[in-house]
Formats: C-alpha cells, structure tokens, sequence
C-alpha cells in the first residue's frame, strides 16, 4: 500500500501547473540542435549560391571570349586576364584539326555502311588529292577557351568550324 500511496502523491504532484527542471532543460537541447541545423543550412545555401553565381559569371565570360577569339578564323593562343572582373582569367587555343570519319564510323561498328554511302563518295573525290587513307577527312578549326576562377575552379567551351567542306 505504501507504494500506491507514493504513487498517487506523484500523480498529485504532476498535476500542478509549471514544468521540471528537466523538461526545461530537455527542451532547451531540442531548441539548440534544432538552430545548429538550421544555421548550417543556411550558411551552406549561401556557400552554394557564391559557387553558382561564380561558375555563372565564368559561363558568360567565356562564351564572351568566344565569341572574341571566333573573329580570328586562324591558329593562334593567348591567354590574359578580365578587365573589372578580379579572380576570372583566360586561356584559348585555335588550332586545326582534322577529322577522319570513316575511322569513327569504324570505331562505332558502322564502317561499311558509311564507307558504301553517298557522303563517302563525296568526300572521297573532293579530297582525291589529299593524303588521307580513306578519303572520307576534313579539316576543322577547333576553338578552345578556359575561363580559370577562384583560383582552382575552370569553366571550358569548345567551338568546331568546318574548313573546306
């Protein structure tokens, strides 16, 4: 009887109004871990949006660059820094290239088809007098650009034009 007695007592006692120090103290737990996940929520969006807007600022310089060095229409390289925009250099390379399709299509398991095709034979007698092996090449200027920002991060574009097709 003496431990329903004491059992009751407790009860009684629960029923006043007010909480225990260590509701107070568990409550005041939940509200920390709750804020520290909070808080590195936030700090780590603002981390992410620092990084796209760098990697956008990158984009839009390079295509600018492109967009520049497209006007050449030679081989040539060069590299540099933008103006009002610190932390954001450049490089770029233009060099020809050549492409030898019969050799991707053979790559691809396509040989004989692209090899019997009307483009083959195409390109076979406009390039009669070149060196290649199997006729079916063309040449391409190949304009690369690399935008290097934040010191170890890079954004590269590539651009293909076409010579003597």
């Amino acid at each position: 009887m003496n431990l329903i007695g004491r059992l009751k007592r407790y009860l009684r006692r629960k029923r006043r109004a007010g909480f225990t120090l260590i509701e107070v103290l568990m409550a005041m737990a939940v509200t920390a871990m709750m804020t520290g996940l909070l808080i590195s929520s936030v700090v780590n969006a603002m981390a992410m949006r620092q990084k796209a807007l760098s990697l956008n600022r990158a984009i839009t310089l390079a295509k600018k660059k492109m967009h520049e060095i497209k006007a050449l229409n030679k081989t040539d390289s060069g590299q540099g820094e933008f103006p009002n925009m610190p932390g954001y250099r450049f490089d770029y390379v233009i060099r020809e290239q050549e492409l030898d399709l019969q050799k991707i299509a053979d790559e691809l398991g396509a040989g004989k088809e692209v090899a019997n095709s009307a483009a083959a034979k195409f390109f076979k007698e406009r390039n009669a007098s070149t060196k290649s092996a199997t006729g079916l090449t063309f040449k391409l200027l190949h304009f690369h650009v690399t935008v290097i920002y934040n010191e170890k991060e890079k954004y590269e574009l590539d651009y293909y034009r076409g010579l003597g097709i």
